[in-house]
């Protein structure tokens, strides 16, 4: 029964009659109307920026603070070269991989399955914006160490490439090896160990007087490096195959493969 007060409500309001003539004149309207939704969809370059904003700003800081803080210290010349120069620059590798995937691992998380179902890029785009911005960012960081660095008569211009970027990329390496193999809720506690892990190792390398910096180090750091290329690329790949596609799904933030 529909409730009296509802009712006397409703009577209020007067439904006027059919009217052909407004019919017609609302169908001639909608023809003339000059709308092509297909043309106001977001296209590639707005999608990309529209994607920063949705990075924290707590990263943005950090990583710019960081870096800034870096290329100052080295830039200045504070620290002696037979000492401590070399290892800021290799351990800011690992530091800045560690920011890039404690904002990484927040995508990993659960019920984004819906939205890469509705939405328009799949999380597989989201995924890579990310990786670009922050590998671009890592490496203008490099870049600028190296040009700060080679100013010095001491140094050389491949020692600050391989001493920043060797310890760089085992670190992007052993983070994506966690992001495509351990749960949501271990990712960051993992990349967080392997983090500290290959800082201590790097350091204790130094105290313990093993000369890693020293020229004859050379060959090591350059097969270091090109191991690691090769599996940096696998795991790159698995990681944005798991990332996009139908077959794939999200079950508790981590990747499955579904049959």
């Amino acid at each position: 029964m529909i409730d009296r007060k509802l009712k006397k409500e409703l009577n209020k309001w007067e439904v006027p009659a059919y009217d052909a003539g407004e019919l017609e004149d609302t169908l001639s309207i909608a023809k003339n109307i000059n709308l092509h939704p297909e043309r106001q969809r977001m296209t590639g370059a707005a999608f990309f920026f529209g994607q920063l904003r949705f990075i924290r700003k707590r990263t943005w800081v950090l990583k710019l603070a960081f870096s800034a803080g870096m290329l100052w210290l080295l830039g200045t010349g504070r620290l002696e070269l037979s000492n401590w120069l070399w290892t800021v620059l290799a351990i800011s590798g690992p530091v800045l991989c560690l920011q890039n995937a404690n904002e990484l691992c927040r995508l990993f998380q659960p019920g984004l399955l819906e939205i890469q179902m509705t939405a328009r890029n799949s999380f597989r785009s989201v995924l890579l914006i990310r990786l670009t911005v922050f590998g671009i960012l890592d490496f203008l960081f490099f870049v600028c160490a190296a040009v700060f660095l080679s100013a010095f008569p001491e140094t050389a211009l491949w020692q600050a490439v391989l001493y920043g970027m060797v310890p760089y990329e085992i670190m992007c390496l052993g983070c994506l090896f966690i992001l495509n193999r351990c749960g949501e809720e271990t990712m960051l506690l993992y990349t967080a160990a392997w983090g500290v892990f290959l800082s201590c190792a790097l350091l204790t390398l130094k105290i313990s007087g093993a000369g890693i910096f020293e020229p004859s180090g050379f060959g090591g750091w350059a097969l270091a490096g090109a191991a690691a290329l090769p599996a940096l690329g696998f795991e790159l790949k698995r990681l944005l195959k798991n990332a996009g596609g139908n077959r794939y799904a999200f079950n508790d933030g981590t990747f499955i493969e579904t049959v």
